[in-house]
């Protein structure tokens, strides 16, 4: 994997002859408060040709064998033929299904038949232990993940409190150097301000390393906070919004999945009318942000924030934006 940072704000991403420009969205497939077998979303996905998705290794693990075999291909095939694919380490989908007995052993019978373009490590939770220790771990479980891998890289989840977690990245960057790292975005802070002055910190702290390191944020799926992270400094993002809601393409705010109906929008899913509304509103929510998120980074490489955030923010909030981000 080769990883370029074009600007202060965006990276170039290249794996298996792809090439990924952030601020890039990973739709994510789960069986967690959803309507749909994990199949029919990735098929609605290639569907659209939306360029990238993220599937859970738990939810593979879990399926009979014929299916759990198909769901592999599939994923397998997606990553050698022009999408981005993530295996979730599983652990949130455990957590929500109430497993205990999920473990990193079982993660790596999935990783070890799987072809994907990036997996989250098997990821250790913040319990107010020492730093010292919670980092030690940490790479241990970091490199027992990227050990069982098939393919793809390993990209480090890092748990802990929104004052604590530049400092803590910062010291798994000095052990391990990993290629991109991770962060849940709930544990950046309780307001989305609180959380973009934590993510700008993150940031400050990985443009000192050595190379340049992406920052994704597992279940940011919302747009408005994707563009307000992106412009402090994160690059990846998943999330469930997609398949859970409807957007708005004209202010990126998110309505309920029943009131498509009280959207305008001209798009080549709403145009279909003979598709299934709950189809056709994922469809419209994906065209949604492939455009949105093409918009945002053409507005990083002409280093234009301006336009982009006064539309989704208004002039008052957008000036809160800049400054927490130190733009003038």
């Amino acid at each position: 994997m080769n990883i370029i940072q074009e600007s202060p704000r965006s990276f170039s991403i290249e794996a298996y002859k792809k090439v990924l420009k952030t601020p890039f969205f990973f739709p994510a497939v789960s069986t967690v408060k959803t309507n749909f077998r994990p199949l029919e979303y990735i098929d609605l996905i290639k569907k659209v040709e939306f360029p990238g998705y993220l599937v859970s290794a738990y939810d593979i693990h879990q399926l009979e064998d014929k299916t759990k075999k198909e769901i592999m291909k599939k994923v397998s095939e997606s990553t050698e033929n022009g999408i981005f694919t993530y295996l979730d380490s599983g652990n949130y989908e455990s957590y929500w299904h109430k497993d205990k007995m999920w473990s990193i052993k079982q993660l790596g019978t999935i990783l070890a038949e799987l072809s994907v373009d990036f997996c989250f490590s098997y990821d250790l939770f913040w319990n107010n232990q020492k730093i010292n220790d919670y980092v030690k771990e940490s790479i241990t479980l970091i490199a027992r993940t990227a050990g069982m891998q098939k393919s793809g890289t390993t990209v480090p989840i890092v748990h802990s409190t929104p004052d604590l977690l530049p400092k803590i990245i910062n010291k798994i960057v000095d052990g391990i150097n990993p290629e991109i790292i991770a962060v849940p975005e709930r544990e950046l802070g309780y307001s989305i301000f609180e959380r973009a002055k934590t993510v700008k910190n993150i940031r400050d702290k990985l443009n000192k390393s050595k190379y340049p390191i992406p920052l994704h944020l597992l279940g940011t799926g919302n747009p408005i906070s994707i563009l307000v992270y992106s412009v402090c400094g994160a690059d990846m993002y998943d999330g469930l919004e997609w398949c859970k809601n409807v957007v708005n393409p004209d202010t990126g705010h998110l309505f309920h999945f029943v009131q498509k109906d009280l959207v305008d929008c001209n798009c080549d899913a709403c145009k279909a009318k003979d598709t299934l509304y709950p189809f056709q509103t994922m469809a419209h929510n994906l065209n949604f942000y492939e455009k949105f998120l093409r918009e945002v980074r053409d507005s990083f490489k002409e280093n234009n924030f301006d336009e982009i955030l006064e539309q989704y923010l208004g002039k008052e909030k957008s000036s809160l934006v800049k400054k927490i981000a130190g733009l003038k």
